[in-house]
This record gives structure tokens, sequence and C-alpha cells, in this order.
């Protein structure tokens, strides 16, 4: 690279800024976005899955491909457990346009799957039956439900399995979700805040992503 240098420094100069522009373009390629993966996951390298970048305002976010999962199960989380989640990862709780922009550039969209509303539906054994039907919406669809969905560059986002747990002030004595898309595009779940902060069932599920999203070369807080 020396003879470049010496022989077409403008011509180095310019190959500088390619690659530069490479690691960060905000451009996503056809269906996976595999530069922008690399920018996602080196910003938020706590983060327990690979994040994918999402279209968002005009730039890109970075969002889990899933909702979070402990011991290979789905889980859903209360309300401080989440904000703990998420704070650790440095990441923060979606807002319901994150939620409907996360829908609508999902790579897998599956029907949501509502059980029976009964006493049972705030257990383990419930939240649990609950995965394994998602888990066989994949399988029919020709998808592994395994890690291979979730990890690396052959990540896919997946959306329609969840209510979404979404932003509220942290003290609030209220947990909001919003979410649960049908298939057509409309959710099941407006934005409610009527349970208690404390209160979570199989339906719900905690997606982190970014505090930040990525326009013209730079990280903007939203």
């Amino acid at each position: 690279m020396l003879w470049l240098d010496k022989k077409y420094p403008f011509l180095f100069i310019g190959f500088l800024f390619f690659a530069a522009g490479i690691g960060c373009s905000p451009k996503p390629t056809q269906g996976i976005y595999y530069l922008e993966d690399n920018l996602c996951n080196e910003r938020y390298s706590k983060a327990e899955q690979s994040l994918l970048p999402i279209p968002f305002r005009g730039g890109q976010l970075c969002v889990y491909p899933d909702y979070h999962i402990s011991s290979g199960i789905r889980t859903p989380l209360d309300l401080g457990d989440a904000f703990a989640l998420v704070n650790r990862l440095g990441l923060r709780l979606p807002t319901p346009e994150v939620v409907d922009s996360i829908y609508a550039h999902a790579d897998i969209k599956i029907a949501p799957i509502p059980m029976p509303p009964t006493s049972e539906m705030t257990t383990v054994a419930y939240y649990v039956r609950h995965d394994s039907l998602i888990n066989a919406q994949f399988r029919g669809l020709g998808f592994d439900p395994g890690p291979s969905l979730r990890e690396g560059l052959k990540a896919k986002l997946i959306a329609g399995h969840k209510k979404d747990v979404v932003y509220i002030n942290p003290n609030s004595t209220k947990v909001a979700i919003y979410g649960w898309h049908r298939l057509n595009g409309n959710p099941i779940q407006p934005y409610s805040t009527v349970h208690h902060s404390g209160y979570y069932d199989y339906s719900h599920g905690v997606r982190p992503v970014s505090p930040e999203y990525f326009k013209d070369g730079s990280w903007i807080v939203w």
C-alpha cells in the first residue's frame, strides 16, 4: 500500500474514506443488513443476542431479533426486572413506534397465539407452553427455532408472537404494554397501563433496543 500512497496520494485518501464507510453505511443490503450488524454489535457489545438494524426516522436503530430469553425460553419480566435488564445491557425498552417498525421490517412474522385467560396465565408452566407453541409455528414455516434463528449473520428479525413491555417512567406504578400484531398488521393489544408494575403473564415479551439510532454518520439519542 506504500506505493499507492507515494504514487497516487489522492487515490489512497479516497480508498481510506471508502473503507471507513463500509462498516457504517446506513444503506441496508437485501434481506439481512450484514454490514450494519457489525456496527450494532460493536456499539452494544453487552447485548445477549446479536442485534439487528431496522429503518428508523431516516436512519437505523439496533434491536434484538427476538424477545428476552432465559434458559432457552422467552421469559416475561415485570417492569422493574425489565428495566434492570436493559440498563445492564446499555439498551432501553422500545416505544409503540419502535414496536410497529420492528413488525413492519420483520423477516419472519407469525400469528399471535392467545391462550385461555385463566389464573394460570402468570405461571411458569403457562409461558413455557406458550413458547413451545411459538416454536411449533416456526417449524411449520420451515425455520429452526433454535439459536440459528437468532445468532450471527444468519439471524432473522421475528415478530408477532408477544406483546411488548414498552417504555414508561421507571418509577411508574403501572407497566405499559403494546403490540402482539396480527398477520394483517393490526395489534391485538393497544397501548395499555391497566396492570400494576409487578404484573406479567405468558403473553408479555421484553425486547431490548438501542438508545440511539445511526443517521448520516452519527449516533443520535432518541
